[in-house]
Parts: C-alpha cells; sequence; structure tokens
C-alpha cells in the first residue's frame, strides 16, 4: 500500500524512509515500497513515491542500504497507473481499450483515457526498463512489477478492460504479452542481476465480465518460465475496490481460494498479503500450504512491531487493524496530505478528520 509521504518531487523523504525504517526493525523478513512511479506521466497522489531519474535513486539507496544491513531485503515496486491514474501530467490517461462507463471510480474520473498504440506500449516497456536499472543501482536485489488492481499492467491482463484484436489482446497469454516483455527488458537491461517479482491481480471480483484466477493457468505457466521470482496475489479493480474496503468471510475465502488455484499452477513461490491480520494466520496459511509465502499491509501499518510484539508472545500489546478502510479514504480526502491509521500512535489520523 503506498502510504504518500514522499518529498515534493517524488524522491524518499526523511518521514517515508523512517516509516520503512520502523517496518525493517519491527521484525520483517522482506519489505515492499508500495506504489513507485515508473514516469513523471504516471501520477497519482501529489506525494506519491516516484522513480524517475538518478536522484529519486540516490535518495532510495540509504534505505535499501538499511534494510540489507539488517538481512531485510527492501523491494521497489514499479508501478504506472494506467487509467486509474491522475491527470497532473496533463496527458491523457493510458488503456489498452477505449475507456468503459465506469461507476465507482476515484480520484480524476472525468480525466480524458486513451487507447494505447504501439508507439505507446514500447514507450511504457522503456519506462519500466528503466525504473528497474534505476532501482538496481540504487542497491535493490528484486523490485516488483504492480500488475494488480486495474493498473496498466493488470488492465492489459484482464478481458474486462482489454478487448484489443492485435497481438496485445485476445487470448489470456496474448493479454500477458507487454507484462512477459517487460520482464524480457528488465532481465536483459541488467543482465539478470535484479530479480523480478509480479503482484498479479487474480479476481476483479466481476464474476465472468473479468479476470477470474482460472483464466490464469497458462499466464502464471509462462512467468514460471520467465524465471519471475515470486508471484503475490491480489484482487478487485476500481469498480471492485469498495469489496476491499471491509472484508467480509466470502471475500477472504474467494482470496484464499483463488491463491490455491494459482499455487497449483505455479512453478514460482506464490504468496499475498491482503486480509492477513495477525502472525498466526500467516503461519497457518504457510503450514496448510495455501501459500509459500504470506505478507501483510494494512495489519503492520497499524502496528510496524507487530511481528516482533507476536513472537516475544505478547499479541495482546498489538494495535490491531480495524479494517475500517479509512486509510485509503485519506488517499482521495483534499484535506490531507498523507495516509493516516485509527490505531497506530506514530501517525494516528486528526481528531478533526472523520468518515460516516
Amino acid at each position: 500500500m503506498g502510504i504518500d509521504m514522499a518529498d515534493e518531487t517524488g524522491g524518499m523523504s526523511d518521514e517515508l524512509e523512517r516509516f520503512y525504517r520502523g517496518i525493517i526493525d519491527g521484525g520483517s523478513a522482506m519489505v515492499v515500497l508500495g506504489n513507485s512511479s515508473i514516469d513523471p506521466s504516471t501520477r497519482l497522489h501529489r506525494r506519491g513515491l516516484c522513480l524517475h531519474d538518478e536522484s529519486h535513486a540516490r535518495r532510495l539507496a540509504p534505505l535499501i542500504a538499511y534494510g540489507a544491513a539488517r538481512n531485510c531485503p527492501v523491494v521497489v515496486q514499479l508501478q504506472h497507473y494506467g487509467a486509474q491514474g491522475s491527470s497532473r501530467s496533463g496527458q491523457p490517461l493510458s488503456a489498452p481499450s477505449a475507456p468503459r462507463n465506469l461507476r465507482g471510480s476515484k480520484l480524476d474520473s472525468k480525466s480524458p483515457t486513451r487507447r494505447m498504440g504501439l508507439d505507446d506500449i514500447a514507450a511504457v516497456r522503456r519506462q519500466f526498463t528503466k525504473a528497474a536499472v534505476l532501482a538496481q543501482r540504487a542497491g535493490a536485489r528484486m523490485i516488483q512489477l504492480q500488475a494488480s488492481n486495474g493498473y496498466l499492467l493488470s488492465s492489459f491482463l484482464s478481458p474486462y478492460t482489454n478487448r484489443r484484436r492485435d497481438a496485445y489482446g485476445g487470448s489470456a497469454l496474448r493479454r500477458a504479452r507487454l507484462l512477459l516483455e517487460v520482464i524480457e527488458d528488465i532481465q536483459n537491461a541488467t543482465a539478470g542481476a535484479i530479480d523480478v517479482s509480479v503482484r498479479l491481480g487474480i479476481d476483479d471480483c466481476l464474476g465472468s465480465a473479468g479476470q477470474e484466477p482460472h483464466l490464469l493457468g497458462e499466464v502464471v505457466r509462462e512467468l514460471g518460465r520467465a524465471g519471475v521470482a515470486a508471484i503475490m496475489c491480489s484482487m478487485s479493480i476500481r469498480e471492485t475496490f469498495h469489496q476491499m474496503i471491509h472484508p467480509t468471510p466470502h471475500m477472504r475465502r474467494q482470496l484464499t481460494e483463488g491463491v490455491r488455484r494459482i499455487r497449483a499452477e505455479a512453478t514460482t513461490p506464490v504468496g499475498f498479503a491482503g486480509f492477513i491480520a495477525t502472525l498466526d494466520q500467516a503461519e497457518s496459511l504457510l503450514a496448510e500450504r495455501v501459500a509459500d509465502l504470506a505478507g501483510m499491509s494494512r495489519a503492520i501499518f497499524a502496528d510496524n512491531d507487530i511481528v516482533t510484539k507476536s513472537l516475544a508472545g505478547d499479541p495482546g500489546r498489538v494495535h490491531a487493524c480495524l479494517y475500517d478502510g479509512n486509510c485509503f479514504r485519506d488517499k482521495t480526502n483534499p484535506a490531507l496530505d498523507r495516509v493516516y491509521c485509527c490505531v497506530n500512535p506514530k501517525y494516528k489520523r486528526p481528531e478533526h478528520i472523520s468518515y460516516a
């Protein structure tokens, strides 16, 4: 989850670095820097993290070194927001196909969106590759491609948003062409010296109208053949994101069963972070072989020390996430310039900010 605490240029701020150092010191085995924009043409929040140039890479390097010194790799997630981005760049938003009439859109729902041509696709490939090289120069040993939640790579993968009839549309594997090309480009540019992982959207939560786990078998197998280091599963897109804000038992089962299906097809480690609220839950998922990797997002935002407190046998001291979704609401609140929490005393939401 991007928490939007970068400086005005999109560089790593002291505030953001302290936040991630707290998670590293809290006992995490790996940290993912969420939503690093790969190019000035694709932004979302004013204080969102960026990896556009050497100055951004230099600002990342100290945190990556801090994690390495503590045996906690810092993975840089590379993000192109696609049609779910912001028009702050002054350019139309990018999509694989002409946009649908969207309901439930967040942020710039009225921004002009255009179907990408082959030159646009080639430009995006270069942007991902440049950002991956910058991450490598900053000392990262792994990057994660954001291919979930309706953002650009995810929108190419989904039959809901990709209705192309050229080489980038049609079958599931053809819809995955851009993702696979980006992976190959990065491997070539870095001589294979940086691992590539993928955050994969496995379910748009639209039923047969959108992406579903059973459609991705061939894609998952191809990701393995491409040498992907890991697949982290996620679900929902812009139109269905409200289902993620207040997770129900049904949604939890839907995600868990989807992960099981993906793992059954995979030759590379598979995991997920959605809805995992405690260390016991994470360990149970691993023991039951639902996943090979288990992460936390909102739970570790609510308490950076959740791992060490739980391992010390004192889970009662954990500031447990309420899963009320207010941290996501902060992202679209014009009165705020960052994401806050309901329970974490380090960055508790100001009392005058409330949501119905």
